[in-house]
């Protein structure tokens, strides 16, 4: 803010109600694209981060590597598995508690 004087960059409600619309490009059950028009970067950040905090996920948090013959260390190799999407409901599945076993409700194999 203030980097150009001629531009005004100041927060107004009236102009963002005045300026902005939703427009629903996409929609199904497990998802929407939509586009929003008028509405500045920062916001539109803020309003996808709200969304991906809201969406349930799952993640890998232990990985048991046997025999790595690559030129990747074990830690990193972990690392990257941990980053992988995981296209699954975790509503079907139950939290492993410590000392639980592994099961198929708990585990993913």
């Amino acid at each position: 803010p203030g980097t150009y004087t001629s531009y005004d960059d100041s927060w107004n409600f009236a102009k963002l109600r005045d300026n902005f619309s939703l427009e629903i490009v996409t929609r199904s059950q497990r998802e929407v694209e939509f586009d929003m028009v008028g509405i500045d970067t920062p916001f539109a950040n803020a309003f996808r981060r709200i969304l991906i905090a809201d969406v349930p996920t799952m993640a890998v948090e232990e990985v048991f590597i046997h025999n790595n013959t690559s030129v990747m260390q074990d830690e990193v190799l972990a690392h990257r598995i941990g980053l992988l999407p995981i296209n699954v409901d975790p509503r079907l599945f139950e939290m492993k508690k410590k000392g639980d076993q592994a099961t198929e409700q708990n585990t993913l194999q």
